[in-house]
């Protein structure tokens, strides 16, 4: 009994050392961008791809984490990313806590399906292109009566943004004085006015 005992202890121990030895041999695969040996092992999100551009892409995890996720290229690089596609990410395990969250340390990336069938959300679409640095207004004329506005968006789903304005005619306090530091109060329409009292 003591016997057998020793000997499924032994096993054990030679399976642990077995396994610690893949894992490290593990580690370097990935980082040379080769498949790993206990590819099951290794951290992995499940994502859409929405954005792309030189050094990163923002992606749409789909198991796993939820929500807008920013991820680097990996070891390989951009393989030919693409909106729509389905994606798996091999990462070290941790997610920034920021909007949107921000995989860490990405080791690589598969290309699963190229049209993943996984409807992207508009509010989502929206963070992605459409932004109000991309709206110009310009004043093309501005008169007692009114104003006329010239705007150019060149965001690919156009930026929301209002369609009514205010305009208030400035005028003279009629509590104003000439007289002391402060004269009146401020109004929606005005502001007071200010005198200096000489010495």
């Amino acid at each position: 009994m003591k016997k057998a005992l020793k000997i499924i202890g032994i096993i054990l121990i030679i399976l642990i050392i077995m396994v610690l030895i893949l894992i490290g041999v593990d580690y370097f695969r990935v980082r040379n961008g080769e498949k790993p040996i206990l590819e099951f092992m290794t951290p992995t999100i499940k994502a859409v791809v929405i954005e792309v551009d030189e050094k990163s892409m923002v992606v749409m995890a789909t198991e796993g984490e939820s929500g807008l996720l920013f991820s680097g290229f990996g070891k390989n690089g951009n393989i030919g990313f693409k909106q729509g596609q389905e994606i798996l990410i091999y990462f070290d395990g941790y997610v920034m806590d920021s909007y949107p969250g921000q995989i860490s340390n990405v080791e690589k990336i598969k290309i699963l399906k190229e049209e993943s069938g996984v409807e992207i959300p508009i509010e989502y679409l929206k963070y992605c292109y459409s932004s109000e640095y991309n709206v110009s207004v310009t004043v093309n004329e501005f008169t007692n009566t009114g104003m006329e506005l010239s705007v150019v968006d060149t965001n690919e789903i156009p930026y929301e943004y209002t369609t009514s304005y205010k305009i208030n005619k400035k005028v003279k306090n009629e509590n104003y004085t000439g007289k002391g530091e402060k004269i009146g109060e401020d109004t929606e329409h005005s502001t007071s006015g200010y005198t200096r009292n000489r010495s």
